[in-house]
């Protein structure tokens, strides 16, 4: 028979309840102290992670909107614009009006206006590097003046001869006549040798032009000769220079929506704050074992509030992320898209207007044409050139019978194009890279087209100024496009930063003032073992 003894204090009452004397467990004020600190800074980790990644993706959702698209833009806008003026000038040079009621080479200074504004913008968003906007001289290495007896400049580079970058378009890998991409983006240094190149050699070009119109207006042949030496530079310097700084703004683009939509930030933020969870409810447990308490209010609470914590910010990033992957496919590479069609159908306007300035005496107008015609079919369907050279004889003789109402049907190039010896396309174009751009669009393409090459194959009566007018057609269209574009763009960019108001500063004050909660639940336990 076993006796049970019971010590009681001098006044009678029994001692303290101690659980761990009693129960023989090692809970000391040392677990709990550890428990304390564990949820305290793993949501105070939480917070610090929730505001320096949601603030992260604010900046670059605003660098996105503001300084990398500024320059992208900017970029595309030099080349537009550069190329506008050339198909201007050879427009007025030839008698025929591009807007109705405007005076001669109206539309040549206003083109030139607004590539020399779009250079501005783009020096405002391109590193001058070291040293690489010093002007190299006043003359491009490969210019040859024309004599005043020649017909032409005595240069190889013309009009169809451009070169590999500006064939490619702005936003692109510029692809050349052989399709081939570039091997890389360029440098910084280069943009900003590439802007140099602009700002220099634009103040040549213009008195290349204006050497061409006072020729002109003495009746000396040798200002068609000036006209097609503005326009060599323009392929062979200008416009190349345009393409580099474009995808060198292309590439900045890229890199702040890689910047704007990383994941390793989410996963990083989503694990540390789960790991406070887990903290705040190992805690709980463990208090209900070791004081038989079911409720601690504080560490309810901080649970509650770390849950929150973790539930708004996902949200809002997913919610980023969408609305940055629709602004990038239904806005920036659409304009994107749109910029290489531009392009690509003001080079092949260009093609038509030289090759008649030329009388037909120059065959590399009508072979550029062919390739470009062939590029501008493929680019405004979604497919990237060929790696196949466009540079066999013209067909000859049409096709006849089933197949020419099949090559008409599916706005294939025409038979004056070396394309027709594949109505497909399968040769000529590469694989699809984007969806098509509106059928309208298309129709358009493939209606300036056709009409370009009637102009150079008969170049009789109102030919070239009926082409003429089918490629500005088009031009509205593509401007029209590129507005609804750009609204898109900026909508749904919006709508990204929109997402992510106000979650740093939210997230960041529930996880905080959970771990002042789970400190101030877990002092009292701390206390009584004291």
């Amino acid at each position: 028979m076993s006796v049970r003894s019971t010590t009681v204090s001098r006044d009678g009452e029994p001692p303290p309840y101690t659980p761990a004397a009693d129960h023989g467990r090692p809970a000391t004020p040392t677990w709990f102290l550890i428990c304390a600190v564990m949820c305290v800074c793993l949501c105070a980790a939480a917070g610090v992670g929730a505001i320096a990644v949601v603030e992260r993706r604010a900046h670059a959702v605003s660098a996105i909107s503001r300084q990398t698209m500024a320059g992208t833009q900017a970029s595309w806008d030099i080349h537009r614009h550069l190329a506008e003026a050339a198909a201007a000038e050879a427009s007025t040079f030839l008698g025929i009006s591009t807007t109705p009621g405007a005076a001669p080479y109206d539309d040549f200074a206003a083109a030139m206006r607004a590539a020399n504004e779009a250079m501005v913008r783009a020096g405002a968003t391109t590193d001058p590097g070291s040293g690489g906007l010093a002007c190299p001289g006043q003359e491009p290495p490969a210019t040859v003046r024309p004599s005043p007896t020649s017909s032409g400049p005595t240069s190889s580079a013309t009009a169809g001869a451009g070169a590999a970058g500006a064939s490619g378009g702005p936003g692109k890998g510029g692809s050349g006549r052989g399709g081939a991409r570039s091997a890389a983006p360029p440098s910084s240094e280069a943009a900003a040798a590439a802007l140099a190149t602009l700002v220099c050699l634009t103040p040549v070009y213009t008195r290349y032009v204006g050497e061409a119109r006072a020729n002109d207006r003495m009746g000396m042949s040798v200002g068609g000769a000036y006209l097609r030496m503005a326009n060599s530079l323009m392929n062979d310097h200008l416009l190349p220079a345009s393409a580099t700084l474009a995808r060198s703004h292309t590439e900045d683009q890229a890199q702040a929506f890689r910047r704007a939509t990383r994941a390793g930030d989410v996963a990083g933020l989503a694990v540390v704050a789960l790991l406070a969870l887990a903290a705040l409810a190992a805690a709980q447990v463990l208090g209900v074992l070791w004081t038989r308490r079911w409720l601690n209010p504080g560490l309810l609470a901080a649970t509650l509030l770390v849950t929150v914590g973790i539930i708004w910010p996902q949200a809002a990033l997913a919610t980023e992320r969408a609305k940055l992957a629709s602004a990038r496919s239904e806005g920036y590479d659409v304009q994107a898209m749109l910029a290489r069609v531009r392009h690509l159908a003001l080079r092949a306007e260009g093609d038509v207007l030289y090759w008649r300035i030329a009388q037909g005496g120059e065959i590399v107008f009508d072979a550029d044409f062919d390739q470009t015609a062939a590029q501008l079919a493929c680019a405004a369907r979604g497919r990237e050139p060929g790696t196949t050279p466009l540079n066999e004889p013209r067909a000859l003789n049409e096709p006849s019978g089933a197949g020419a109402a099949s090559a008409a049907e599916e706005g294939l190039p025409g038979p004056h194009e070396a394309a027709t010896r594949d109505p497909n396309l399968v040769r000529w174009c590469g694989p699809a890279t984007a969806r098509p751009l509106d059928p309208g669009i298309v129709k358009l393409v493939d209606t300036a087209r056709q009409a370009g090459a009637t102009a150079i194959d008969a170049p009789v009566g109102d030919s070239t100024p009926r082409a003429t007018g089918r490629f500005m057609e088009l031009d509205r269209a593509l401007t029209k496009a590129d507005g609804v574009a750009e609204a898109r763009f900026g909508t749904e960019v919006a709508g990204a930063g929109d997402a992510l108001r106000g979650v740093a500063a939210g997230a960041g004050a529930l996880f905080l003032l959970a771990a002042v909660l789970a400190a101030a639940g877990l002092a009292p336990r701390i206390r009584e073992y004291g």
